[in-house]
């Protein structure tokens, strides 16, 4: 079993905070198919700071979300420090998480994100700020480095281990990379050796192969991202076989559109139907990929608002694959 400071994770798979995917209906889907720990959205520090009311929306958590990790983005230590008091005192939340590998241009720009990995002795000062201030786990999730002419992420996790991190999670590509090529396998193995903390390896991990890769260099945990949009069953999947070595069948069709079901319902209590219904296209879009005429059936959702008739869509759907 995982532990990362005083929490122990239900096991050591991990949905990967995704902008404008972790919410609260989708991490408790995830959950229902056992990540071991979900995480949020991140959060602006500066966001919370002006008690911005989306914000503030975000950092709700309900009961049934334990454990969950917040994590938070911003470049200086006092105004992320600050913001983590706050965060604490509002939200219920397990473990803070530091974004030290955004790659977006909007995030960068702030110098918030992977621009930190170009300044480590910032990231050695927001994790003591938050050792000092805070009395949950602080982890923080790094790249490689900015570049491939700047690979310092062993350095950046010996600082953060020496200020008193309790976990590091490494994505194996540079900044300048993007989402383009492969993870670099041996960055990750980079991080673990040079770390006295818990190491989870993220990037590019899209099943049980990819899995079993990832903690083939030492890691303690895996965070899966983009792999898990329309397929939160890779986390039960991933779980059973490192259990057991058996694979478990695909889900069916039926199974597919419960779940779908059951996010919408969650979505929708969540935001409220007009947000939800436009937020949930995406994630239908991601559900039906390679099912038989799924663009034309995404299509002909675009315009959808209203629950129940997203649903009879769906369910007029399903029954043309039977």
């Amino acid at each position: 079993m995982l532990k990362i400071g005083n929490v122990s994770l239900k096991n050591n798979i991990i949905l990967a905070p995704m902008a404008g995917v972790s919410t609260s209906s989708y991490r408790n889907i995830c959950l229902e198919h056992q990540a071991g720990l979900v995480c949020t959205e991140m959060i602006s520090d500066k966001g919370l700071a002006y008690e911005n009311a989306k914000t503030l929306q975000m950092i709700q958590i309900k009961e049934n979300e334990h454990p969950i990790s917040m994590q938070i983005f911003g470049s200086d230590y006092k105004t992320i420090t600050a913001s983590a008091i706050q965060m604490s005192k509002l939200s219920p939340i397990d473990i803070l998480d530091v974004n030290m590998g955004c790659p977006v241009h909007k995030v960068v720009k702030s110098q918030a994100g992977s621009a930190l990995l170009k300044e480590p002795q910032k990231i050695y000062d927001i994790v003591k700020s938050l050792k000092e201030n805070v009395s949950i786990p602080i982890t923080i999730k790094i790249r490689a480095g900015w570049d491939n002419y700047s690979i310092n992420c062993d350095k950046v996790a010996s600082l953060a281990c020496k200020a008193g991190v309790d976990a590091i999670t490494i994505h194996g590509r540079t900044r300048s990379q993007l989402y383009t090529g492969s993870v670099n396998l041996d960055y990750i193995k980079m991080v673990k050796e040079a770390s006295n903390v818990p190491v989870i390896g993220n990037g590019d991990i899209k099943d049980i192969s990819t899995a079993i890769k990832m903690f083939q260099q030492g890691v303690d945990g895996i965070m899966i991202g983009r792999a898990s949009l329309g397929n939160p069953w890779i986390f039960r999947n991933i779980k059973h076989y490192l259990e057991t070595g058996e694979k478990l069948p695909q889900p069916t069709n039926n199974e597919k559109l419960e779940v779908m079901e059951k996010h919408i319902e969650l979505a929708v209590k969540e935001k409220g139907e007009d947000v939800a219904i436009k937020e949930l296209r995406k994630h239908i879009a991601w559900y039906t990929k390679n099912l038989k005429n799924s663009s034309e059936f995404r299509n002909s959702i675009n315009k959808v608002e209203k629950k129940e008739e997203l649903i009879s869509k769906l369910e007029e759907y399903f029954k043309t694959l039977d």
